[in-house]
């Protein structure tokens, strides 16, 4: 038997226990009437009476939020947002190519199933809590740094959806993503202690090939890989012994393209040591002869190329790098751990943090003091332990 239908008031129709809200918001470009709706449903244990006069209650609430957004819609799905955030990305340029296909990566592989055809009012900090909690990637849970990454694209599109008027308020605050195991930090360290820098530096031969040249470059300039892979021999002053982080080299699809670099302060300007000149020169050599050797080279500007002379893949660097590690102590190192512990080894060398940050290109000194926290605080107790050294032997 159908459930009986009656109309409560102007705009509010009651079918059950469920209460239908139509807010009528003026005509659209093409004369046609703007509507907007929602569903209410009644607390249990509430009389007719009570029922009608809270859904009265809630229909202006409704109706007000409706006048002060415009386009508020609270009903569009997830699926039907998230096009339109990557849409107005790709038209106004305001994120980077590679971060737009990494968002769209992210939404594709792990926000599409679970959320794709939720209605944004029905998407609240719970619902992502709990997704985070629960969310599995080969029947294993999410680890923080992949949960974080996920987060910041859900963030920046519900962050699009209120600056737009869809909803009210982004249900990303207060949002609990995983943390890490603190008895679990040695195993998932990221970068070198000094004690292995030297044996690690062993394994290494700047004569021997680029790719030992790429990797003793990036530990010595603390340079992202993909900002030493945008290098070009207009960057190197050999004259003045100055590298100048102009570019970044990006993969999208399998396209490489150069694009600025990562922020504001990764333009920078990265000083030579002896050995880093010494790699560059030698790099340079090398690669005159491979010119020669070749006749056809597609990118004779770049410093660092693949064999036939075209950009250098980065994901290829790095799965060259983990294999080259297989059955070593390091094979816990990635490419962006030699940035860590090129950071890691001024910071304990008791280098100001100014001073690393701006050496690594972050956006500001805080970056780099959330990143390399305790790091810091070994330095801190190492410094007491000289103050006390000092006072001891005066």
């Amino acid at each position: 038997m159908a459930e009986k239908t009656r109309k409560v008031d102007t705009g509010i129709i009651q079918r059950g226990d469920s209460y239908r809200f139509t807010v009528y918001c003026g005509y659209d470009a093409n004369g046609k009437q703007i509507r907007k709706t929602m569903t209410w449903k009644a607390p249990k244990g509430l009389t007719e009476k009570q029922a009608d006069r809270e859904a009265k209650r809630q229909y202006l609430a409704f109706e007000e939020k409706c006048e002060d957004l415009p386009d508020y819609d609270e009903n569009m799905k997830f699926k039907a947002l998230c096009e339109e955030y990557f849409k107005v990305c790709e038209a106004d340029n305001s994120i980077k190519p590679i971060t737009l296909y990494n968002y769209r990566s992210q939404v594709k592989n792990h926000l599409d199933s679970t959320f794709g055809n939720m209605k944004l009012k029905d998407i609240k900090t719970k619902t992502l809590s709990d997704f985070f909690t629960t969310y599995t990637i080969k029947d294993k849970p999410l680890n923080p740094s992949t949960a974080k990454k996920i987060y910041t694209v859900i963030q920046a599109i519900f962050t699009y959806a209120v600056s737009q008027g869809f909803i009210k308020e982004t249900p990303c605050k207060n949002v609990r993503l995983p943390k890490a195991d603190a008895s679990d930090v040695e195993a998932k360290r990221k970068y070198l202690t000094e004690e292995e820098f030297p044996r690690f530096y062993s394994m290494f031969d700047i004569e021997k090939s680029d790719f030992d040249r790429m990797i003793l470059l990036l530990l010595h300039t603390g340079m992202r890989s993909g900002e030493m892979l945008g290098l070009s021999w207009n960057d190197i002053d050999f004259e003045k012994k100055f590298i100048y982080i102009n570019h970044t080299l990006s993969d999208v699809g399998g396209n490489h393209f150069l694009t600025t670099p990562k922020t504001k302060g990764s333009k920078r300007i990265i000083p030579m040591s002896e050995k880093t000149y010494e790699i560059l020169k030698i790099q340079k050599k090398f690669q005159l002869h491979q010119r020669m050797l070749l006749g056809k080279f597609e990118h004779p500007e770049m410093v660092f190329t693949s064999a036939l002379g075209n950009y250098k893949d980065r994901s290829c660097l790095n799965t060259q790098f983990r294999r080259f590690l297989k059955g070593s102590d390091f094979e816990f190192m990635t490419l962006h751990c030699l940035r860590h512990s090129n950071a890691t080894f001024l910071l304990n060398q008791g280098v100001d943090l100014k001073l690393v940050s701006e050496h690594l290109g972050h956006s500001d000194i805080s970056t780099t003091g959330n990143i390399y926290a305790d790091v810091l605080e070994s330095s801190k107790r190492k410094l007491a332990e000289i103050i006390d050294l000092k006072i001891a032997n005066s």
